[in-house]
C-alpha cells in the first residue's frame, strides 16, 4: 500500500513538472512569436520610410530655361517670367498642383522713397504649376495636364500678380530677387537672379 502511494506521489510530481514544462514552452513560443511580429513590423515601417524618402529625394525640379516673358514698367500687372523644366529623377508622376513657386523681392527695390524704415523688407508673389503644359502647349493652360511625368519637358509662364492679383513683387530694372520652386513632400530649387537696366522680354535670367 505504501509503495503504491509513493508511486502515485512520483507520478503526480512528474505530471506537474511536465505541465510546467509545457507552460514554459508555450510562453516561450508566444514571446518568440511576438518578437518576430515586432521585428517584421519594424522592417516594414523601415521599408515604407525608405521608399517615401527615396521618392522625396528623387522629386528634384531641374530648371533648363529661366527668362523674362514680359516686363511691365508701370507695375506688376503684366510682369511675367518663363520657366522650362523637367523632373529627371522622379520615381512617380507628380500632380501639377503639388509643385509651388514663390518669388521673394525687396519692396525698397521698386519704391521711391522707400516704404520701409529698414534696409530690406521682403514681399512675395506665389502660385502653383497648374498652368504648366508640355512644350506643345503655351505654358499657360490650367486644363492642359494634371501631373508631371519623369523626364518630360514642360514650361510655364509665371504671373507675378499671383495669387489672384494679390502678389506683391514687381519686376524693375536693377533689382535682385529669388524664385523658389518647391515640390510637396519633395525637394526645392532656388533661382537667384538679377534684372538689369534696359531689360526686355526674352532676357536670360540664368546668365
Amino acid at each position: 500500500m505504501e509503495e503504491a502511494f509513493q508511486r502515485d506521489t512520483c507520478a503526480e510530481v512528474a505530471l506537474s513538472a511536465m505541465v510546467s514544462m509545457i507552460m514554459i514552452l508555450l510562453f516561450s513560443a508566444l514571446v518568440a512569436g511576438m518578437a518576430l511580429m515586432m521585428i517584421e513590423q519594424a522592417f516594414m515601417e523601415s521599408r515604407t520610410q525608405s521608399v517615401e524618402q527615396s521618392e522625396t529625394l528623387n522629386s528634384v525640379p531641374l530648371v533648363l530655361v529661366f527668362e523674362v516673358e514680359e516686363f511691365d514698367t508701370t507695375g506688376n500687372t503684366n510682369d511675367r517670367l518663363y520657366i522650362m523644366f523637367k523632373f529627371p529623377y522622379a520615381s512617380n508622376s507628380i500632380p501639377d498642383t503639388n509643385v509651388k513657386w514663390a518669388m521673394m523681392c525687396d519692396v525698397n527695390d521698386y519704391t521711391n522713397p522707400p516704404l520701409s524704415g529698414v534696409a530690406h523688407t521682403l514681399e512675395y508673389s506665389s502660385g502653383d504649376f497648374n498652368a504648366a503644359t508640355d512644350l506643345a502647349g503655351n505654358g499657360a493652360d490650367n486644363a492642359a495636364l494634371d501631373e508631371f511625368a519623369k523626364g518630360t519637358y514642360y514650361h510655364i509662364v509665371i504671373q507675378l500678380s499671383d495669387p489672384n492679383g494679390g502678389g506683391d513683387c514687381d519686376l524693375v530694372e536693377d533689382m535682385h530677387a529669388t524664385v523658389v520652386i518647391a515640390v510637396e513632400k519633395g525637394r526645392t530649387t532656388e533661382l537667384d537672379f538679377y534684372v538689369p537696366e534696359d531689360v526686355a522680354p526674352g532676357h536670360d535670367l540664368m546668365s
